[in-house]
């Protein structure tokens, strides 16, 4: 099955993250979507905000709102997997797509889905010389400049011509820091259950 692997921390999960797995549906050819939430990013020094399991309860609540919002659309298999979180430590994407290919039947290279802000720290990632060996990246937009630096010599890539949607876990955490974190004020930035849950919770709010 032609897998995309898409990795982040989801803390929390948005709609810019909804929006950019339907575009991985209306452009692409995979057939599968593997959503990897990190245990501790290597390029980011703070820890996440919440727990790993209410990072894992949100993802889940955020596809059941993903499969209403995007319905009608092409039948490809969403699912979400906690491998380096149950692994522990920095997660680095050389493992966990060394993992994935034991795991699972995947026709040809797993597609990396990454940003284009990505793209110009390439070659610092953990084992890179390897690791574009088994992947064909897949960069997305999120800069309205454009990508600020070419691909790294060697690298299989393709690109989304996909909306850019400003939405990020920042903007969430920091509303939520500054004002009552109602429904109202998180519903224009995650979906609905997600945005039940976070209030519900109380995450985010110290």
């Amino acid at each position: 099955m032609r897998t995309a692997v898409f990795g982040g921390t989801f803390d929390p999960v948005h709609l810019g993250h909804l929006h950019l797995i339907h575009s991985l549906v209306k452009y692409t050819d995979y057939e599968r979507v593997i959503i990897i939430p990190v245990a501790n990013p290597p390029h980011k020094t703070d820890e996440p905000a919440v727990t790993s399991n209410e990072r894992l309860k949100m993802l889940q609540l955020a596809l059941e709102d993903y499969r209403e919002l995007y319905c009608g659309g092409r039948d490809v298999e969403l699912l979400i997997d906690a491998c380096e979180i149950e692994r522990g430590g920095i997660s680095y994407m050389y493992d966990t797509v060394q993992e994935l290919y034991q795991r699972y039947q995947i026709d040809g290279k797993i597609g990396l889905v990454i940003g284009d802000d990505l793209v110009a720290g390439l070659r610092r990632w953990y084992r890179f010389n390897q690791l574009r060996n088994l992947v064909e990246i897949v960069v997305v937009k999120r800069n309205r400049e454009g990508l600020q630096e070419p691909l790294p010599p060697g690298v299989v890539a393709r690109f989304l011509d996909n909306p850019i949607f400003s939405d990020s876990s920042t903007q969430v955490r920091t509303l939520l820091a500054t004002e009552d974190g109602s429904l109202k004020e998180l519903i224009p930035l995650v979906s609905q259950r997600v945005a039940t849950y976070i209030v519900e919770n109380g995450l985010y709010t110290t």
